[in-house]
């Protein structure tokens, strides 16, 4: 069984759209886990995404086992501490980051459930060896995030670096396949790993911004004295200054920094599938 590990942002939207195109083979399906809290933009081009794959026989499955924003909010309001958002604390002189925990189990953990449902694989029992091929939306340029799967019976396969494409390719092929698409970054809308680009965008959806806020307030006091923000900043969210430093006039150098990172992906790195 193929599975296409669906986050509807660039990288996967550009894989299933090249198996509409019959670029590459076709997954069996693809599996879009929802953490409950996606953006706006997010699931208004998911419902495309689906509507567009299934009219090339492929069909996507919207699934959701958990609801990250309910989930921080419960912990906060019972004193229980644990938030799965890699949330940032402060307590004196000491500041950490959480850790990322919500991957695995807003993403990861629901995929795997749905492929033995799928599969008709109850839990405990055992698959063979490899048993599913999950195809993963990592572009060249994030190579190091690849890796093998947490179980045995799933093999990790990262169709986009083998054929040595970068995001920056995989926003080319878009723009050159389907009429100009754009496709916004797939995050939760309140995501510790915002930069202040994407702060700006939840800032300009009324409705989303207030949510950021509600939770950022809520999470505040955390347990065992910390207090706990959403901003890398370690500032209330409604106090940080979200402009970026090519707002205040400096220099625009993520640009440059993607570029490098791009060549000595492509000069350095050799894949073998």
């Amino acid at each position: 069984m193929k599975v296409l590990s669906l986050g509807a942002g660039v990288q996967s939207t550009t894989l299933l759209l090249m198996a509409c195109k019959g670029e590459i083979e076709k997954p069996d399906v693809a599996i879009f886990a929802d953490t409950g809290w996606e953006r706006q933009v997010t699931y208004n081009h998911l419902k495309w995404l689906k509507s567009e794959a299934e009219k090339h026989g492929i069909p996507v499955l919207i699934i959701q086992e958990r609801n990250i924003r309910d989930d921080s909010l419960n912990a906060a309001e019972l004193n229980k501490g644990f938030v799965f958002m890699p949330i940032f604390s402060v307590k004196g002189s000491h500041v950490s980051i959480g850790r990322r925990r919500c991957t695995e189990t807003y993403k990861i953990t629901p995929i795997q459930n749905k492929i033995r449902e799928l599969l008709g694989v109850k839990k405990g029992q055992r698959f063979p060896f490899g048993a599913v091929e999950k195809w993963l939306g990592i572009s060249l340029d994030e190579h190091q995030r690849m890796g093998l799967a947490y179980a045995k019976w799933i093999h990790n396969r990262y169709p986009l670096v083998e054929r040595m494409m970068t995001r920056n390719d995989c926003i080319l092929w878009l723009h050159n396949n389907y009429n100009g698409l754009q496709v916004a970054k797939s995050s939760c809308i309140g995501c510790p790993y915002h930069n202040n680009t994407d702060w700006q965008d939840v800032y300009h959806e009324s409705d989303e911004w207030e949510d950021a806020l509600l939770v950022d307030e809520t999470i505040r006091v955390g347990k065992g004295g910390y207090t706990n923000y959403l901003h890398k900043t370690y500032k209330p969210l409604r106090e940080v200054d979200l402009r970026t430093p090519e707002d205040r006039g400096q220099i625009p150098f993520e640009f440059y920094k993607q570029e490098r990172i791009t060549l000595f992906a492509k000069s350095n790195y050799l894949w073998t599938p």
